[in-house]
């Protein structure tokens, strides 16, 4: 078997059912918790957007909140000044070009202003079923240790997993990925003695190398 296959197969029995972190009801709300989420944790967006999406259902909500009242609401997510601005700009984009609606393809998701390519995958991704390959920190994390990837980038990393593997990508691809960086192949101290991945990766194989035979990474 491919090391693709075993990966795919192994994440898929791990993680049957994978989701999205981030709380949302509606596919406005997932594009805002995106665009909210870099430099900080799903916990802490899903914490101020519970509060926020009380007052902020449209984007003609954001509009007549304003810069100055969405930054208090958003402060605690980091970067709230530039976020704010962009939010704002991209309700006033949303409305006047696609009618109030979020825009389905990659390519109108990047045009909105603070929407970069890893935030236009997850919502072609998760609300409208596009099968795109987001990669965030997890993501390369994981797929550079396993040795599937060998890039330095996000933008190299999605360029060449599909490019590779653009087969076994599906909506679901992205999040088993995400989270098996982030509960089981960790930053700091990966819980490699629970993968059965080890004989196939990278990371592994090179950390028993430098622990003198040793099982555990």
């Amino acid at each position: 078997m491919q090391k693709i296959e075993k990966v795919i197969t192994y994440l898929d029995e791990l993680i049957p059912e994978p989701k999205a972190e981030l709380n949302f009801s509606n596919t406005f709300e997932l594009l805002i918790a995106a665009v909210l989420s870099p430099q900080c944790t799903d916990k802490r967006v899903n914490i101020v957007t519970q509060e926020l999406f009380k007052v902020a259902k449209t984007p003609q909500d954001y509009i007549k909140l304003g810069q100055e009242r969405l930054e208090e609401f958003i402060y605690s997510t980091g970067f709230y000044r530039n976020k704010a601005k962009n939010i704002i700009a991209l309700c006033n984009k949303v409305v006047s070009d696609y009618s109030g609606q979020v825009p389905s393809s990659v390519e109108a998701l990047q045009g909105l202003p603070g929407v970069g390519r890893k935030v236009a995958n997850v919502v072609a991704g998760v609300a409208f079923g596009a099968n795109t390959f987001a990669v965030d920190t997890h993501v390369f994390r994981v797929t550079n240790r396993l040795g599937l990837v060998h890039a330095n980038t996000p933008e190299q990393v999605e360029k060449q997993f599909t490019e590779r593997y653009g087969s076994y990508i599906t909506p679901d691809t992205h999040h088993r990925f995400v989270l098996f960086g982030r509960y089981t192949c960790t930053a700091k101290k990966p819980k490699c003695a629970e993968c059965d991945l080890q004989t196939d990766c990278d990371f592994y194989r090179g950390n028993l190398k430098k622990l003198d035979g040793s099982e555990k990474c």
